[in-house]
């Protein structure tokens, strides 16, 4: 039968307000191209936007935040995933961790190796112990802002109890990111995704955590977060699985109001997203569909009955 799943490349654009959209975990600070001025965000923090999503939703992950998962030492993981597995299902690793949505999407790895033989369940000893797949979503490692943003730094108070009835605080110097409109750029491979088993209805449900899970819900509410909200979700579908088209990741461009920088903008009352370059590859023979999501009604009137545009019910 003929996979459902095709070829595709992703264009997902969300707006920030004096937030960190991604620091970095040995400094804090937010990720920045100091050449380009352009903040920069990763696969990783975007795929916990995901995750996290899934698991306040009560789908099974592997990674997950409250199990441990995600560590270099997975064998914890595994045994709570085979202890609350399906029992009419064989005790593989390989099996359990495609039950797992997120190693259907990203992919995972578990490993065990000989310790497999240590897991037990019902009497029964686990098998094969190191097991990796590749997952047939990813995205970009890090992702560029559209516009170019000027740092601005922030100094905060804490205060917390040391001994009892003592109270000692202490004063934080911080930078935030007033304003940009990231881009995150990913694939999906249908190839890859015969091996993980994902299935078209994952990936709508990767869409509807990407779009919910970065704009309010989950990981998205945490203090450095706040000030999110998701602004357009493109899907670029190819004719054919050997097929692409150049750039896809340059295809929306910024119109400026009233002559403003980029490290102006605070706003998208203040900017235009200029999709010439998109509605001209649309024009490829490459390209089968474009499949679109927004809650913004200008750009939804402008994308919609537009050849090839297709909207996304999420």
């Amino acid at each position: 039968m003929e996979n459902e799943l095709k070829k595709s490349e992703i264009l997902f654009l969300y707006e920030t307000s004096y937030n960190i959209p991604n620091g970095d975990p040995f400094t804090g600070e937010q990720r920045y191209d100091d050449e380009t001025k352009k903040i920069l965000v990763s696969d990783v923090r975007m795929k916990r936007y995901v995750r996290t999503y899934f698991e306040e939703k009560g789908l099974p992950i592997y990674v997950s935040e409250k199990t441990g998962a995600g560590k270099t030492d997975s064998k914890g993981v595994i045994t709570w995933i085979a202890e609350n597995r399906n029992p009419n299902k064989l005790l593989d690793i390989a099996e359990l961790l495609k039950e797992q949505i997120d190693v259907r999407l990203f992919g995972g790895i578990s490993t065990l190796g000989d310790d497999a033989k240590k897991i037990k369940v019902d009497g029964k000893e686990m098998k094969n112990g190191h097991t990796q797949f590749t997952g047939p979503v990813q995205f970009a490692l890090l992702n560029p802002s559209l516009n170019e943003v000027n740092l601005r730094m922030h100094q905060n108070t804490t205060h917390f109890t040391s001994k009892a009835e003592n109270t000692q605080g202490s004063i934080g110097t911080t930078t935030l990111v007033p304003y940009s409109i990231m881009q995150i750029h990913g694939w999906v491979n249908p190839k890859v995704s015969e091996k993980t088993g994902m299935t078209p209805e994952d990936l709508k449900l990767m869409y509807e955590g990407l779009w919910y899970g970065t704009s309010g819900d989950g990981s998205s509410h945490s203090r450095s977060k706040v000030g999110q909200s998701s602004v357009l979700l493109i899907e670029i579908e190819y004719a054919q699985n050997n097929q692409k088209i150049y750039g896809a990741d340059r295809l929306i461009e910024l119109e400026t109001y009233d002559d403003k920088k980029g490290e102006q903008l605070r706003s998208m009352d203040d900017y235009k997203l200029d999709f010439s370059k998109l509605f001209e590859a649309a024009k490829s023979d490459k390209v089968a569909k474009i499949k679109f999501y927004t809650e913004i009604e200008s750009i939804k009137l402008e994308l919609s009955g537009k050849t090839k545009f297709e909207a996304i019910v999420l």
